[in-house]
């Protein structure tokens, strides 16, 4: 869509310049990083566009909590990054490749792959399985689960992302995330992140999350809950990925039906527990 409202477009060479201009810009601001979804899905009320590359938020680096991730770095910065590599043998980068085409990775940032709320987000739902937080600065720093971004949204009005921690993983975590697309670029119609801790040979930490079910990435407490305490063998597996099957939202839209979604569900349940048992046993070797 041709942006032919655009009346500014500025370039903040601070956070709090950029959240000046949000603020005084109202409803017809928006804060860009890489661009891809103004383009494609450019509201007719923008008139002003905050871009943030000259903030220096494009880091990526490891410290005493975790993994921070500055908001504008790009998706082919993470995907290139020895240390993303490595985050849990290498879960995220294997998901970041199944985002879009190399093309598009180049332009999107981590920060708008989040902020931005597309129900069909890869990035998320591992995300969220992951226990990112974000970071928020509307004049102060603020930082909050991810998980709280998205219910209601009002934390962003107001405020500008600024970075994404990955929490250090404990010692017995393992994680994985599949998704299914008609081709290589097209969008998922379903996707699913997992993550397991394990103690003592049993279960102490799970998060299942689906996303595209066409709605936004969420937990399947159920399915979590399926799975806390039991050991990972093959019935325990089939039994929890069942329990999502049942428990997740789908629904219907043009490009899958909700019964159809459940079903993906229950495979790719199956096989991120399948797949994080090998790392768990990999692991120990």
């Amino acid at each position: 869509m041709a942006l032919t409202q655009l009346k500014q477009y500025l370039r903040p060479t601070s956070l709090e310049e950029a959240l000046t201009s949000l603020r005084e810009g109202g409803k017809g601001a928006r804060v860009i990083g890489g661009g891809i979804e103004l383009v494609l899905f450019s509201p007719p009320d923008v008139t002003t566009l905050i871009d943030l590359s000259e903030l220096s938020l494009s880091y990526i680096k490891e410290n005493e909590a975790g993994l921070a991730i500055g908001a504008t770095a790009t998706l082919t910065q993470l995907i290139e990054h020895q240390t993303v590599a490595q985050y849990l043998d290498g879960v995220i980068v294997g998901m970041l490749h199944q985002v879009a085409s190399p093309l598009l990775r180049n332009l999107g940032t981590i920060g708008g792959s989040l902020a931005s709320a597309n129900p069909w987000s890869d990035v998320i739902p591992l995300f969220l399985a992951l226990d990112a937080k974000v970071t928020l600065f509307d004049g102060n720093y603020h930082s909050i689960p991810l998980s709280d971004l998205y219910p209601t949204r009002s934390r962003l009005s107001g405020s500008i992302l600024t970075e994404v921690l990955l929490p250090v993983p404990a010692s017995g975590t393992a994680a994985s995330f599949h998704q299914f697309s008609r081709t290589g670029f097209d969008v998922a119609l379903l996707n699913c992140a997992c993550l397991v801790k394990v103690d003592a040979g049993r279960c102490s930490l799970v998060r299942i999350v689906a996303g595209g079910t066409p709605r936004l990435g969420a937990a399947l407490p159920a399915a979590a809950e399926a799975l806390m305490g039991m050991e990972l063998t093959d019935e325990t597996i089939e039994r929890v990925a069942r329990v999502a099957r049942e428990s997740v939202d789908t629904r219907d839209d043009r490009r899958a039906s909700a019964r159809y979604r459940k079903q993906l569900t229950y495979v790719f349940v199956r096989r991120c527990l399948q797949e994080i048992r090998d790392r768990l046993a990999e692991g120990k070797k």
